[in-house]
C-alpha cells in the first residue's frame, strides 16, 4: 500500500516524506509541567543527513511537547531548510488557543501547516470556550490541520468534538489503542467510525503503542492496526513517520528500521538488521 498522506499534507508534492520527526536542543528552555526532559540533542543537520541517506524528499517537523508554545527552534529549522534547499520541510507548531489570526498567518508563511494538541496525561480543554471555537475557525481558514496526541482510551471523548470543529484532524501514533485488545478497543473503534475524508492517522512509533514489547515485536503487532486503518482511510489517510529521535524510546532500532516497518505492515515481513544506532 502506498502511503500518500504525507504527500497531501505537503501540498500534494510527489515524493517520499517523513511525516513525523522532532528537532530540539537540550539547552533550550523547557516548559513547566513537562512529562520528561530530553538528555540528548536532536539537531536538524543530523535529521537532514538521515533523510538524504535514505532517499527521502522531505519531512514534517513536529513541535515536541517539552518546548510547548516556544516554536523558535522549529521555525529556525524550517528557515534553514529554505535557505539550503534540496529538501521540502514543513512544521506542526504548538500554539495557544488565544493566538491571533495574524500570528497564525505568520506561522503559515514560515512553513507551518498544522497545530499540535498534545493531551497525553493532560486535561482535555473545554472546546466550547470562545477562544477554542475561534482558534479552530482560524485554522480552517488557513487550511491548517489540528494534530492530536492522546491516550487511546481517551480518544472517543475527544475525536468527535474535534471533527465537529476542524476540517482536518490528524491523530498521532496509531491512536495509541488499548494494549490488550487494540483492534476491539473503543479508541480504535472511534478512528474506524470517523469520516475518512477528514481524518488522517500517523502510522508511527509502534513502541508507544506497545511499550511492553521489544521494538521489533511492537512493530509486528501494529500490522493489523495498519491494515484496518488502511481499509477505512485508504492509503491517503495514512502518514508514515520515523518519530526520530524516538524520545524515551531511543534504543533498539535505527532510522532504517523505521522505514522497514512499512514492509511489515504492508505484508512483506523482514528480519531485523544489525546497523549502527541512529542510521
Amino acid at each position: 500500500m502506498r502511503i500518500g498522506g504525507g504527500n497531501i499534507l505537503m501540498g500534494g508534492v510527489a515524493g517520499r516524506f517523513d511525516g513525523h520527526a522532532h528537532v530540539f536542543d537540550t539547552r533550550l528552555k523547557m516548559a513547566e509541567g513537562r512529562r520528561y526532559t530530553p538528555r540528548v540533542n536532536a539537531p536538524f543537520g543530523d535529521l537532514v543527513a538521515l533523510l538524504k541517506a535514505h532517499g527521502l524528499t522531505g519531512v514534517i517537523l513536529v513541535q515536541p511537547s517539552f518546548l510547548r508554545y516556544d516554536n523558535t527552534h522549529l521555525l529556525a529549522s524550517l528557515a534553514q531548510a529554505r535557505a539550503n534547499g534540496g529538501l521540502l520541510c514543513r512544521g506542526v507548531a504548538m500554539v495557544a488557543p488565544e493566538t491571533t489570526l495574524r500570528d497564525l498567518e505568520v506561522l503559515r508563511d514560515q512553513g507551518v501547516i498544522g497545530a499540535r494538541l498534545n493531551l497525553v496525561a493532560r486535561r482535555v480543554p473545554d472546546f466550547n470556550r470562545e477562544a477554542w471555537r475561534r482558534h479552530f475557525k482560524f485554522l480552517n481558514r488557513l487550511a491548517m490541520h489540528i494534530e492530536v496526541h492522546i491516550e487511546g482510551n481517551r480518544l472517543p471523548a475527544v475525536l468527535p468534538r474535534l471533527l465537529e470543529r476542524c476540517d482536518r484532524v490528524v491523530v498521532d501514533h496509531f491512536g495509541r489503542p488499548d494494549l490488550e485488545r487494540p483492534l476491539e478497543s473503543e479508541g480504535f473503534a472511534a478512528l474506524l467510525a470517523a469520516p475518512r475524508e477528514r481524518l488522517m492517522v500517523k502510522v508511527s512509533g509502534p513502541y508507544r503503542v506497545f511499550p511492553d514489547r521489544p521494538v521489533w515485536e511492537a512493530a509486528q503487532a501494529c500490522t493489523p492496526l495498519f491494515q484496518a486503518l488502511g481499509d477505512h482511510l485508504g492509503s491517503e489517510g495514512l502518514i508514515w513517520g520515523s518519530d526520530w529521535p524516538w524520545t524515551q524510546h531511543e534504543q533498539g532500532h535505527s532510522y532504517g528500521d523505521t522505514l522497514s516497518w512499512l514492509d511489515i505492515w504492508d505484508g512483506a515481513p523482514t528480519k531485523p538488521r544489525r546497523v549502527r544506532a541512529n542510521t
